[in-house]
């Protein structure tokens, strides 16, 4: 699906349909618009990450300890079937 289908995403898209990539100031154009898209999804997924609890505001780890389900001596089992 391209950028201009899902036009519901909260991300900037990247299209380049429109520019001449040949031409230096539609290569600019679009290296903007690839480098909005990848800020946008950095600052979301570290958003995300912050209400998940797994990083602080800093964006270093709040715990190096392993969720209580993955722990060895956990009942939780690998096996769906």
């Amino acid at each position: 699906m391209s950028a201009r289908e899902n036009e519901s995403s909260p991300f900037p898209s990247a299209p380049f349909d429109d520019l001449d990539l040949d031409q230096s100031e539609d290569e600019n154009e679009w290296e903007r618009r690839v480098m909005a898209l990848a800020a946008a999804r950095i600052s979301a997924e570290r958003s995300r990450l912050e209400r998940l609890g797994i990083i602080d505001t800093d964006g270093n780890l709040v715990s190096r300890e392993l969720p209580p389900d993955m722990l060895p001596d956990s009942d939780t089992t690998l096996e769906t079937g």
